[in-house]
């Protein structure tokens, strides 16, 4: 019995130090790779993590936390709908769920100044209903979203404050 505190002991602070090592890990990760990694923990309880305009926040089930710098692009992660949405502004990757999962469709991204078609072509739904696209800042972009003859299109923002979680293009 002398031995099982210390041994409790040891195993907590051991996963105190993994989370940790964890908080660590994912603070030198890229924008894009930390994204990534959130894709993983999606509804898993292992972290929570906020993609704002300037940076993506971890925060894990031990506490600690961990803060990836975007600087050079903007996350517009996009989940078209047809018939259920959900209110959002700043993209959660380990919770946000969208309607449309493993779905192709069509997209069209035209800069709304230069008109130039930055991307056109075949896009794919992630397991959490979204689409994610690297822009680039302080631009505004016309997002055109086409499935089975439904098309949804909205102008977004990279500048500023903008929204990273885009739940409003509803496919009519």
């Amino acid at each position: 019995m002398k031995y099982l505190l210390p041994a409790l002991l040891l195993s907590l602070s051991s996963a105190q130090a993994l989370a940790s090592t964890d908080a660590q890990a994912f603070s030198q990760l890229s924008p894009q790779a930390a994204l990534e990694q959130s894709h993983q923990w999606h509804h898993t309880g292992k972290a929570t993590v906020r993609v704002m305009p300037d940076a993506i926040h971890a925060e894990f089930a031990d506490g600690s936390k961990a803060t990836v710098p975007v600087k050079d692009e903007f996350l517009l992660s996009i989940a078209p709908f047809e018939k259920v949405t959900h209110g959002c502004t700043f993209h959660v990757p380990t919770g946000c769920q969208g309607e449309m999962v493993s779905k192709s469709m069509m997209v069209k991204i035209t800069d709304t100044q230069s008109n130039e078609i930055i991307q056109s072509g075949m896009v794919k739904t992630q397991k959490d209903g979204f689409i994610d696209f690297w822009m680039p800042k302080n631009g505004n972009y016309q997002f055109t979203f086409t499935y089975q003859g439904k098309t949804a299109t909205e102008v977004l923002s990279t500048e500023g404050n903008s929204r990273t979680c885009i739940t409003t293009m509803q496919l009519i």
